[in-house]
C-alpha cells in the first residue's frame, strides 16, 4: 500500500512537473519572447534615433561654424572685389588700358578691339566682353594671351583663335570677359 501511494504520489509529482514545464514554455512563447523582441526593437529604434541626433548635431555645429565665418568671409569678399574688380564706370578705360599696355609689352600689333557690356540682374557682377585682334610673332602672341589671362583683374579668357595675319604673320583673336561691379 505504501508502494502504491508512493507510485501515485510520484505520478502526481511528475504530472505537476510536466504541467509546470508546459506552463513555463507557454509563458515563454506567449509573454516573455514577444516582450524581449519588443524591447530589442525599442532599443534598436532608440540607438538609431540617438545616431540621427548625433548626425543632426554635427550638421548644426558645421552650419554654426559657417555662420560664424560669414562676417570674415564677407570682409574678405569685399576686399577681393575692391582689389580685383573695377567699378563699371572705370571698366572700359581699365580694359582699354590693359589691352594697350599688354600689346606694347608683348611686342604685338593691335588690329582692333571691341567691347560689349552684358548685364544680368540675377548675377552680382556684370561682364564686359573684350574681343582683341592682334598680330605678331608667335612668342609675342603667346606672351599677350598669357599676360591677359594672368592679370590681377578678374578676367576670364573665353576663346583664343590663331589665324593667318595680314602681312604674312600670325594673327590672334582673343575673346575675354572682364568682370565689373554694377
Amino acid at each position: 500500500m505504501a508502494k502504491l501511494r508512493r507510485k501515485t504520489l510520484l505520478r502526481i509529482l511528475e504530472t505537476a512537473a510536466f504541467g509546470m514545464v508546459a506552463l513555463d514554455v507557454l509563458f515563454y512563447l506567449a509573454v516573455a519572447r514577444p516582450l524581449a523582441d519588443g524591447v530589442r526593437d525599442q532599443q534598436q529604434r532608440f540607438a538609431d534615433a540617438r545616431q540621427q541626433v548625433h548626425l543632426i548635431q554635427a550638421r548644426i555645429g558645421q552650419a554654426q561654424d559657417e555662420l560664424n565665418a560669414l562676417p570674415s568671409t564677407d570682409a574678405a569678399m569685399k576686399k577681393f572685389l575692391q582689389a580685383h574688380v573695377p567699378p563699371r564706370q572705370r571698366g572700359y578705360s581699365r580694359a582699354a588700358g590693359l589691352v594697350h599696355k599688354l600689346t606694347d609689352d608683348s611686342n604685338v600689333q593691335l588690329k582692333g578691339v571691341h567691347y560689349r557690356l552684358t548685364v544680368d540682374p540675377k548675377e552680382p557682377l556684370e561682364r564686359l566682353g573684350i574681343q582683341a585682334n592682334v598680330e605678331g610673332p608667335f612668342e609675342g602672341l603667346l606672351k599677350f594671351a598669357h599676360s591677359l589671362e594672368t592679370t590681377e583683374d578678374l578676367l576670364l579668357v573665353r576663346g583664343v583663335i590663331l589665324q593667318p595675319g595680314d602681312n604674312g604673320g600670325l594673327g590672334l583673336r582673343l575673346l575675354a570677359e572682364l568682370y565689373v561691379t554694377p
